[in-house]
């Protein structure tokens, strides 16, 4: 390596080397080199230490002549000096940069936040992404949205909170908007927005959360069958197959063709809240349903013309089958839970429920017990069929209970 200190005429007027790269040392300032390739592209480089560490750092500070001499020994001055007091400058200021770029990345107020969060990972991973931005939109934004995002306390969070249970009279729907708070703010701080979690220590609000008990009696579970029985596809059918299975309503409204078989329907673990794969046997009843469907494309439920997207219109339905029936004050999972109870009245074991419901199971059980349950499944849902049919037509003299076939053996 050849020495030199270095003049701007000395640069101006060097010749490139025939083969390999020609460096050369400037004296003035240590360790900053002057480099020239054999296709004439000059540029320059600097080694350099730092106080307390003895690893050689390399760093280029441009090429030559849009860094000039002067500029070259200036910045390698300053690198150098820096050094000598034990700093990294070079990596301070990309540490320093790497901030930059994060604090433009950042959502700047609670709501932009919101509104990411929902963008970037509800519409993703949830099938309900539309519940979370209602609820951000209607109850969060209008209170704390324009709040600076490095500004929100926990107190913020308490007393939005507390105005929701208080002043607006909301009960369960207050710890469903704190654990949706919560998941957003641990999503920013994944991403480096914040540093800590301003909802993470806020307490679950207690004794507002009443468990339904609702179980539709038998006249009028038949109002409401007879009620969907007088609308067209897919709302006569939906409903009817919610009864007959006992399935949670989106596992329902979203069904595939593809799910279903000869006489088994088989819901994948994506596509269900147990994350397991789940089969529910298809009774005579069920089948009979499911032929009155009108196939238009890939959903079984659907109102788009060329079957791709499930039904929506859950509210309206509901809406039309209160006005129908006559029944009130019931919901569309209140289905789920009369099948249960129903099954029970007609002798079901409690295993066999479960495994209907597709509920969790200890783990124990999950382990040892792996036992499918399909015969003992569609027992139960035939009888179960029989006795919606029964209440439904009036006439009971075919519906025999399990427990009576126990009894009789």
């Amino acid at each position: 390596m050849a020495r030199s200190k270095l003049t701007d005429r000395q640069l101006q007027t060097m010749k490139p080397p025939e083969a390999g790269r020609l460096v050369i040392y400037d004296e003035a300032v240590p360790g900053l080199e002057f480099r020239v390739t054999p296709t004439g592209a000059k540029s320059w480089r600097l080694k350099y230490r730092v106080k307390g560490n003895a690893t050689l750092r390399q760093e280029s500070l441009g090429p030559y002549p849009s860094v000039t001499l002067s500029d070259a020994r200036k910045r390698a001055r300053d690198i150098y000096n820096a050094g000598k007091k034990g700093q990294d400058l070079i990596a301070e200021e990309k540490r320093a940069a790497e901030d930059d770029e994060r604090s433009a990345k950042r959502p700047a107020t609670v709501a932009k936040l919101l509104s990411r969060y929902v963008e970037e990972y509800c519409k993703t991973n949830q099938r309900r992404w539309q519940t979370v931005e209602l609820m951000f939109s209607a109850h969060v934004e209008p209170v704390i949205g324009a709040k600076a995002l490095d500004e929100v306390r926990r107190a913020d969070i308490v007393e939005l909170l507390d105005d929701l249970q208080n002043k607006k009279g909301l009960n369960a729907q207050v710890n469903r908007i704190r654990s949706q708070l919560i998941a957003t703010f641990n999503w920013a701080v994944e991403r480096e927005f914040l540093d800590v979690n301003p909802a993470a220590t806020v307490k679950r609000r207690k004794n507002i959360e009443a468990p339904r008990e609702r179980v539709l009696e038998d006249k009028e579970l038949a109002a409401i069958w007879k009620a969907a029985a007088s609308l067209s596809y897919p709302s006569n059918q939906l409903v009817r197959l919610l009864i007959l299975t006992g399935q949670r309503r989106d596992e329902v409204r979203c069904l595939p063709w593809s799910e279903i078989g000869d006489d088994l329907w088989t819901l994948p673990a994506e596509r269900n809240k147990g994350k397991r794969q789940h089969e529910v046997p298809l009774t005579t009843a069920a089948l009979e349903v499911l032929d009155g469907a009108t196939r238009l494309g890939p959903m079984v439920f659907t109102c788009d013309a060329e079957g791709k997207k499930p039904y929506a219109g859950m509210k309206r339905l509901k809406e039309i089958l209160d006005r129908e029936s006559g029944v009130t004050g019931w919901t569309i999972h209140d289905i789920r839970r009369t099948v249960a109870t129903g099954l029970g009245r007609l002798g079901v074991a409690q295993e066999v429920i479960e495994h209907i419901l597709n509920h969790s199971r200890p783990a124990l059980h999950k382990t040892y017990n792996v036992h499918a349950y399909r015969e003992e499944k569609r027992t139960a849902l035939e009888a179960w069929a029989r006795h919606v049919e029964g209440v439904v037509t009036g006439n009971r003299a075919n519906v025999v209970e399990l427990a009576e076939r126990r009894q009789a053996t």
